[in-house]
């Protein structure tokens, strides 16, 4: 049965959802979008035929009916459109990170217990064939009981200078800290695949490199003034070179590199990565430690060649790795020495190595009433919220260890 949308926020995030909807309109049909960008809502009311609103509180008034409002705005307005959704009597998909601090987050998941509204969050990488394959392998018992687990988040230097040091996240009292913005994905995935709460945290880490005292001789303020040739951040190099993820569409949607130029010069993303207003870290080592003793180790650093996430998961029986871009996964079974099982998959569609698609399809499936394993019910997701603000509390007091104690039972 085909389900009605409502998209809030219809930037990169709100895009993809729509876009779904075009591609399969056996599933979903949009029904209405809220947008503050005049152009945006031109676009959507020119793709989708809906009707458009500049202030979500108009098309509340209009008592649209829709199965899913989708919450994709800015993080620090989503505690106030959650709740009013809800409210008003939607159910929600709501973009990662719930909220940019742990008091909203909660305040949402209390609203969603006290209006009996159902929030999906998008940990997208749940819904990924590499991470579905690995959730699979485990339940199977082919690695025996998980004893550790070290995954790796590898933010690219490049995507690291975008979004982290010029970008929409670079600074955390604007937005969130590191480790919710670009690793609550990871927290999720560790509460899933083990499948048990954590208990305590421990982090380190700093902003090291993207600071004013590392900036090279004779630079400028932007990179179109600059007589450094040979940076590697200068952003007519990166927002030009069309073999790296395309992040332009945050300043311009011009193809062409002159287009492009034109458009980056004396913009955001044409300042000095050395002279920006960015505090998130640049690296950063998280510990933890599960309910059933667990431990897991995850590092994140913006000093990678290529974006990328790999995981190695230690059992009893046998020993895991993969990469996920790679959609490749090896398992090393402890009994045979010379047996290798591997699992590959090439054929990805979409954001996320997949995940964006099959997040989508296992909510229209839900919404019908299939059960599907992966979706992120805001009751389990609260926790790997926690879980981050726990590491950039830890991080911020020198590595302290921080415990866990969230009574979900009892709010």
């Amino acid at each position: 049965m085909v389900k009605k949308l409502i998209i809030a926020g219809y930037g990169q995030r709100g895009q993809i959802y729509g876009s779904f909807a075009l591609i399969n309109p056996d599933k979903f049909t949009v029904a209405a979008v809220i947008d503050s960008d005049a152009k945006r809502l031109k676009q959507a009311a020119e793709t989708f035929g809906c009707p458009v609103f500049s202030d979500y509180r108009e098309m509340l008034k209009n008592d649209i009916t829709a199965d899913l409002a989708i919450i994709s705005t800015p993080d620090k307005y989503h505690k106030e459109h959650a709740v009013a959704f809800m409210k008003a009597g939607y159910d929600l998909l709501l973009e990662k990170p719930i909220a940019n601090n742990e008091k909203d987050c909660l305040d949402i998941y209390k609203a969603a217990k006290c209006y009996g509204r159902k929030v999906i969050v998008c940990h997208v990488l749940r819904y990924s064939p590499f991470y579905s394959r690995i959730k699979d392998i485990i339940d199977s018992g082919i690695l025996g009981e998980i004893i550790s687990v070290h995954a790796s988040e590898n933010v690219g230097f490049y995507h690291q200078a975008h979004s982290f040091v010029r970008g929409p996240w670079r600074n955390s009292k604007e937005s969130s800290p590191m480790i919710l913005a670009k690793c609550c994905h990871d927290m999720d995935i560790f509460r899933w695949l083990i499948g048990k709460s954590c208990r305590y945290v421990s982090s380190y880490g700093s902003l090291t490199f993207f600071k004013r005292e590392n900036a090279p001789e004779n630079h400028a303020e932007y990179c179109s003034d600059c007589a450094v040739k040979d940076c590697l951040y200068k952003a007519q190099d990166l927002y030009t070179d069309f073999n790296k993820v395309n992040f332009r569409g945050y300043f311009t949607v011009k193809k062409d590199k002159e287009g492009i130029v034109e458009d980056l010069k004396r913009s955001q993303y044409d300042r000095c990565v050395y002279f920006c207003d960015n505090d998130v870290v640049d690296h950063q080592v998280t510990v933890m430690q599960f309910e059933n003793g667990v431990t897991v180790a995850h590092t994140m650093a913006a000093f990678s060649k290529e974006i990328y996430r790999d995981i190695k998961i230690y059992g009893t029986k046998a020993e895991l790795r993969g990469i996920m871009e790679k959609n490749r996964i090896e398992i090393y079974p402890f009994k045979d020495e010379n047996k290798v099982i591997t699992w590959e998959n090439d054929f990805t569609v979409g954001g996320h190595s997949g995940a964006d698609q099959a997040m989508m399809n296992d909510i229209w499936k839900t919404l019908n009433g299939e059960k599907v394993k992966s979706i992120t019910y805001i009751d389990v997701s609260v926790e790997s919220h926690v879980m981050a603000f726990a590491a950039e509390e830890s991080r911020l007091n020198n590595g302290r260890n921080v415990e866990i104690t969230l009574d979900k039972e009892n709010d």
